[in-house]
């Protein structure tokens, strides 16, 4: 063959092959503003029928499909469903970025219902991943399942040097670790100290 027609046969393929990826990038994108819309809007009927779609399948690795099925069972508060959700994780290949994104869903979830023995499951895996927020790990981990206050002083420094946002979220952790150490004193000046601030931000959104 000509060695020009061959050069343009190849610059041609590689034209076509890379409109093709564009076109597809741009199915999956519309594809995900859908799924995202459904879930925003609680259309859930219609989310299902779009994730277990031919399109989704082909679209998007199973890891995404699940995550976006997890987020769907939050949105729902369906306990029995979020927990399907994460067994679907059970023995599918994932990278560290996926580990710690489905491990930290799962920590503060099983946090938030004083799930002694699922939180600590996952605050091991996190831990073995040695993800950068550990320190906040520990911090949670002792305050909410330990029942402890070991980080007191600690959170205490941080709080008095963060702005009003950021205090918003140490005084109530505050508040927890100080209900631990049976301070009740310290427990109002901090509760009371977050309904101020709280209702400040409150104010200051109003305006």
């Amino acid at each position: 063959m000509d060695q020009k027609l061959l050069i343009v046969l190849i610059v041609a393929i590689f034209i076509v092959n890379l409109g093709f990826h564009i076109f597809q990038k741009n199915k999956q994108n519309d594809l995900l503003n859908r799924l995202s819309e459904c879930l925003a809007k609680k259309r859930f009927d219609e989310f299902d029928e779009l994730i277990d779609s031919k399109q989704a399948r082909r679209s998007f690795p199973v890891y995404n499909r699940n995550f976006l099925k997890l987020n769907k069972a939050f949105l729902l508060e369906d306990k029995k469903e979020i927990a399907e959700a994460f067994d679907s994780f059970k023995g599918l290949p994932m990278n560290a970025v996926q580990k710690e994104a489905l491990y930290e869903k799962a920590f503060y979830y099983y946090l938030s219902l004083k799930d002694k023995e699922n939180t600590r499951a996952y605050y091991d895996l996190l831990k073995d991943l040695n993800v950068k927020d550990q320190e906040m790990l520990d911090v949670m981990y002792d305050t909410y399942i330990l029942d402890g206050y070991r980080y007191l002083d600690q959170i205490e420094k941080q709080c008095h040097e963060a702005d009003d946002t950021e205090k918003i979220g140490y005084c109530a952790l505050l508040a927890d670790m100080y209900c631990n150490k049976g301070d009740q004193n310290k427990v109002k000046e901090y509760e009371d100290l977050l309904k101020q601030l709280s209702e400040n931000l409150k104010n200051k959104e109003a305006v």
